[in-house]
């Protein structure tokens, strides 16, 4: 296998959080009321900046993440209508009565849809604010990117309560990719509110290949893993899984991806190809895959049969040790030693392998 490595002092910078980049606090409703405080993480136990969006003031609003910066995401009213208003509730103060006090009153029998655009590849949990300080009677219908509705609204309960307060719903976003929020009616819907949204990056999603697991190409000694794993090895005859977490973004600034590699019994060379082979390539007691353009990311031992990169003699992020640029799409897998081996004196296998799409 080919070898690069880059070092550079601006790899230390590659753990600060994309999920402080892409994540968002916003609040919608009348100038009556200030902006929340940095301080209310609210439902999403996210503190942060917050965005405002006057609902009369026409036009896309230029969001900043949670730190203040600013980012190439919009927030906008893009179907339907519905003013600001502000009511005051007895039971809110502070931070709570600056989002949920005033609010978007989308119409009731037209609706309102709102778009964030922009966004980078990733799951998000959306947190909808749509409770009516004005009324507990008041009922607001919710739906996230067309999925099912859900019903919010009742008296404030004191704290930040799902079903009263706010929807919560989990979309996959691919790159540029948006999220929207629409009031709809029915079942539910008296009067809709709209008092702000809470967006919250999870890890950009990886596709799965070189599956060892009975689905693909059978492995090398009849050594089937358990599903979504690759070959069984002497020691985990299940055999090996790689997954991911934290954000592949292709930048100082937003990379925080981990590939983990879990149920090796020995070291683990995780690497990075740019292309797949047109078949599995049998090599050692697995599946050789990610095989076009392979560049070696960096060794990790594992602990109770778990080893994570970034990690060992090489902590660089993987953007930075894999020279990748916002789009690129690289395949990785793990090679790690198996002793004694299943189907010859190689004493190797390999984990599945995870494609990923990388962001800004």
């Amino acid at each position: 296998m080919n070898s690069t490595t880059i070092r550079t002092a601006a790899a230390v910078l590659g753990l600060a959080s994309a999920t402080f980049a892409q994540s968002f606090n916003i609040d919608v409703g009348s100038t009556t009321y200030p902006t929340p405080s940095a301080a209310l993480g609210a439902g999403a136990a996210q503190p942060g900046t917050w965005n405002s969006k006057d609902p009369g003031v026409a036009g896309p609003l230029a969001l900043v993440d949670l730190s203040g910066a600013p980012t190439g995401v919009t927030f906008a009213l893009t179907a339907g209508s519905g003013g600001a208003f502000f009511s005051n509730n007895a039971g809110t103060t502070g931070d709570d009565e600056a989002l949920m006090d005033d609010a978007q009153f989308p119409s009731t029998a037209g609706g309102a849809t709102w778009t964030i655009a922009g966004l980078a590849a990733g799951t998000y949990q959306v947190f909808t604010y749509a409770w009516a300080p004005d009324s507990a009677n008041y009922l607001s219908n919710v739906s996230v990117n067309g999925g099912p509705p859900t019903c919010v609204g009742g008296a404030w309960p004191g704290t930040y309560t799902l079903g009263v307060t706010h929807a919560v719903d989990t979309v996959v976003v691919p790159p540029g990719g948006s999220i929207t929020i629409a009031f709809v009616s029915p079942p539910c819907a008296s009067f809709h509110t709209f008092n702000g949204v809470q967006v919250k990056l999870g890890s950009t999603p990886g596709v799965s290949f070189c599956l060892g697991d009975g689905s693909g190409a059978a492995c090398p000694c009849g050594n089937t893993g358990a599903t979504g794993h690759g070959c069984g090895s002497s020691a985990f005859p299940g055999g090996a899984i790689l997954t991911n977490s934290g954000i592949a973004g292709a930048s100082a600034g937003t990379d925080t991806l981990v590939l983990t590699a879990t149920d090796i019994p020995g070291p683990g060379l995780f690497f990075q190809s740019n292309g797949l082979s047109a078949s599995p390539i049998p090599f050692g007691d697995g599946h050789l895959c990610a095989q076009v353009g392979i560049i070696r990311l960096g060794v990790v031992f594992p602990a109770s049969g778990v080893a994570s990169y970034p990690g060992g003699l090489t902590p660089n992020p993987i953007h930075i040790q894999g020279g990748v640029n916002n789009g690129d799409t690289k395949h990785y897998q793990c090679w790690y030693r198996s002793v004694p081996g299943l189907c010859s004196a190689n004493n190797y296998d390999l984990t599945q392998g995870l494609t990923l799409v990388w962001g800004p």
